[in-house]
């Protein structure tokens, strides 16, 4: 993987490439808490381009792969966009674009690279919002957020029917307000509204102490669904006052962060992440041929390397990585690591679940 070293409004993004191959670049985090999904999803991509590469590449040219560090920041998203939308010479135009892994900006970015010309392929969760976004050379695969309810909901009804939760979410944060919502529409469907309550982390002014009072006056059981510090804080106090309150956290949303503030006492708890796979049968001939290979996507990196399969697979059916004629395949039939997908304006739909795990041993375990 090529590294890109050029101050660019505080990012950094230059590149040197061989003359007579596509360019892919995976925008996402390399730096902080954030980093390790970013290098997940790069790892990934980058499994997919050296398979792709070892086989003649994309339509005879070899594929490039570039890192872009945006840091989950919208300045660097946007100004990563922008970078990347000017550079039109065969030699540095980029072909397609894999994230950014963190929704930033969305739709402007959006707008960004389908004026410059660039295939771009967002491969996680989206909320409800950035899912109606459409602009040309856009797909979306990565399913939608929303799916953590349902995850979440049919754990809860195989394993602790009948206790109360408290569902605290960040309404700074649009995705955890819908999941929150979702799930409280379940246990509602469900004649079990009596059995949640909402909590905003952003009413309680830091007040983490207080929350967990409020919290384990009627509870059994926190979903803490916020950003990495408050979920931290948050578990920190509701394990003090109550040593067995059950807690689920988001990986994506605690980062690395939260299990390094919480050490051992991360022990017990229950962590949410998208599916990896391994046990899908759709998926089983691409893994056992990627293990024949020494080689296996960590994490989320099997949607870094499903976006670059979904984008091998558009060059193949157009005989080309030209842009207008990979957007004519915004209604077409692909066969992601889930199954087949037939895309609706490249939107691929909630094709995506949760799986839950529990720290056991300092391990993840499935458990769902």
């Amino acid at each position: 993987m090529k590294s890109i070293f050029k101050l660019f409004f505080g990012m950094v993004a230059l590149w040197a490439v061989e003359a007579k191959a596509v360019n892919v670049a995976v925008v996402a985090p390399r730096v902080g808490y954030m980093a390790k999904f970013g290098n997940e999803l790069a790892d990934g991509a980058q499994i997919a381009v050296d398979i792709i590469n070892q086989n003649g590449g994309i339509n005879g040219e070899k594929v490039n792969l570039i890192m872009v560090d945006d840091r989950c920041q919208d300045s660097f998203a946007v100004s990563a966009a922008q970078m990347m939308s000017i550079n039109s010479s065969d030699n540095d135009k980029i072909s397609l674009v894999i994230g950014p892994y963190c929704n930033n900006m969305f739709e402007q970015i959006s707008d960004i690279y389908a004026a410059g010309k660039i295939i771009r392929i967002v491969s996680m969760p989206l909320d409800s919002q950035q899912s109606a976004v459409e602009a040309k050379g856009l797909f979306k695969i990565g399913g939608s957020m929303q799916n953590e309810a349902g995850a979440f909901y049919g754990f809860y009804k195989s394993k602790f029917a009948g206790k109360n939760v408290a569902f605290v979410y960040d309404s700074t944060i649009a995705a955890t307000v819908e999941t929150a919502l979702k799930t409280q529409e379940l246990f509602k469907d469900n004649g079990l509204s009596n059995r949640i309550t909402l909590y905003d982390v952003a009413n309680y002014n830091e007040d983490y102490n207080q929350m967990a009072k409020e919290i384990l006056l009627n509870n059994e059981i926190a979903v803490l669904l916020s950003a990495a510090e408050p979920t931290a804080e948050l578990a920190q106090n509701l394990q003090e006052k109550k040593a067995d309150i059950v807690i689920f956290v988001d990986e994506y949303l605690a980062t690395t962060y939260f299990f390094r503030e919480m050490g051992n006492f991360a022990e017990g708890i229950y962590v949410m992440r998208v599916e990896s796979f391994k046990d899908n049968p759709s998926f089983t001939e691409d893994l056992v041929a990627l293990r024949l290979l020494g080689k296996e996507p960590k994490g989320v990196g099997v949607y870094g390397y499903a976006a670059v399969k979904l984008w091998q697979q558009a060059a193949e059916k157009a005989q080309s990585t030209d842009f207008d004629k990979i957007d004519g395949l915004r209604n077409a039939k692909f066969l992601l690591p889930w199954g087949e997908a037939e895309l609706l304006n490249g939107n691929a739909g909630a094709n995506n679940k949760y799986d839950v795990y529990q720290i056991q041993n300092g391990e993840y375990t499935q458990v769902n």
